[in-house]
């Protein structure tokens, strides 16, 4: 839980490092807590089309789109998180000061840039595609080096493609997973360049030569203008027909799950670097919503009830749980959590370890019959989940144990 939080600000970061949002955003600060953090325009007049509309227009198909304002996050976000000895977030923000410099990358000239990732199955392949760079073959090859790896260049269009040979694991979450073995780069000309999978790099100079068409959804286009313009990353997800088919053969444990067609919406980094998440999840139906909403509060009232405590190591995932906040409209089901400071400050704390305790009961290190029990049953409702049920099951302290109701028996 730690990790993931820590993950959180990490992910803020590297996005941004590889380029900005909207530089028409307006304002630079979050908005109030309250808020869903999307913002209503059905109906309202059209705006003009931004730097970041025509580089959407430039995505392929793609099932999740994402904008991030380079802005706040350079100037505002990156000196913060220097000083934030948080997971090795200073580490990784000195790390990426260190390249800009090295590199000669000129970030106050970032004006925009999108994310987009195409799903094939459980396997997703995108690009970055930034605007307000037009770097030269000696910093391309500059930044290559400095990344360490080895790369070979082609020509696609008359445009040069820069191939990161790359042998490292492709990063994943459960069963969906993101294909990074064929990493290009290509400087696109008009100050934008393209950073990605290699086959998706060419379907953005297709698009952008005029022998192909961008291929993003209005429906999609639409919820990301739903979406707050001020916040850090704003995003819009369509979730492929393969994965609700999937999720609904998984059992009634997932059933609901099928039922969403569009994830949209916002994540924040405040002031003091506190995290801010505000999703709509968009369902065909106003019953459809419902049942999704009543699952999704069910969960987090068992995660509560799991957590809570006298244990002050579980007590705050509990109370982080209480923050999740949950409603629904029609066919849309609202989430929100807004993790202040404090709470984040708690779930990153490095603790010392305990001394070694008297091992207790029949079992490996630790770990007790009733822990080996409890272990075994997560793994068995793993199995159950199938692919969606690809995540460890985690470990039970006996410590744990001898603190809560349940009593092991000898």
């Amino acid at each position: 839980m730690r990790n993931f939080f820590s993950a959180a600000l990490v992910f803020s970061l590297i996005i941004s490092a590889v380029g900005g949002a909207n530089a028409q955003s307006a304002g630079q600060g979050r908005g109030p807590a309250s808020t869903t953090g999307v913002t209503k325009t059905r109906g309202a007049r059209k705006a003009p089309p931004t730097i970041a509309d025509e580089l959407v227009a430039t995505l392929p198909a793609s099932d999740l789109i994402a904008v991030v304002d380079a802005g706040r996050a350079f100037n505002e976000l990156l000196p913060k998180l220097v000083s934030l000895s948080i997971g090795g977030v200073d580490k990784l923000a000195k790390s990426i000061q260190d390249f800009t410099q090295k590199t000669g990358v000129d970030t106050s000239k970032i004006q925009s840039v999108v994310l987009g990732v195409g799903m094939d199955g459980s396997q997703g392949a995108g690009v970055v595609l930034i605007q307000g760079i037009d770097p030269d073959p000696n910093q391309i090859e500059a930044a290559m080096k400095e990344f360490g790896s080895e790369f070979k260049t082609s020509d696609y269009k008359g445009i040069t493609i820069y191939n990161v040979l790359s042998k490292a694991k492709s990063p994943s979450a459960g069963p969906l997973s993101l294909k990074t073995d064929d990493l290009a780069l290509a400087a696109l000309g008009r100050q934008r360049v393209a950073l990605g999978d290699m086959k998706v790099v060419k379907q953005v100079i297709d698009v952008q030569t005029g022998a192909a068409k961008g291929g993003v959804s209005a429906a999609m286009k639409g919820a990301l203008n739903e979406t707050r313009a001020s916040a850090l990353v704003r995003f819009a997800m369509n979730v492929p027909e393969t994965l609700r088919a999937e999720a609904a053969n998984q059992g009634d444990l997932f059933k609901s799950v099928a039922t969403i067609k569009m994830i949209l919406g916002t994540f924040d980094v405040a002031g003091d670097l506190g995290l801010s998440l505000d999703a709509i999840i968009r369902t065909a139906s106003q019953n459809d919503a419902t049942e999704l909403e009543n699952g999704l509060k069910g969960l987090v009232a068992l995660g509560k009830d799991i957590f809570a405590g006298g244990d002050p190591k579980t007590n705050i995932i509990a109370q982080v749980l209480d923050l999740v906040k949950i409603g629904s409209k029609v066919g849309d089901v609202s989430l929100s959590i807004n993790l202040p400071r404090e709470i984040l400050d708690q779930l990153t704390k490095k603790e010392t370890p305990p001394p070694a305790e008297k091992k207790e009961g029949v079992g490996s290190g630790e770990w007790g019959v009733g822990a080996v029990a409890i272990h075994r049953f997560a793994i068995s409702q793993r199995k159950m989940a199938g692919r969606f049920g690809n995540f460890r099951p985690p470990k039970f302290a006996v410590v744990n144990l001898r603190n809560s109701e349940i009593k092991v028996s000898s």
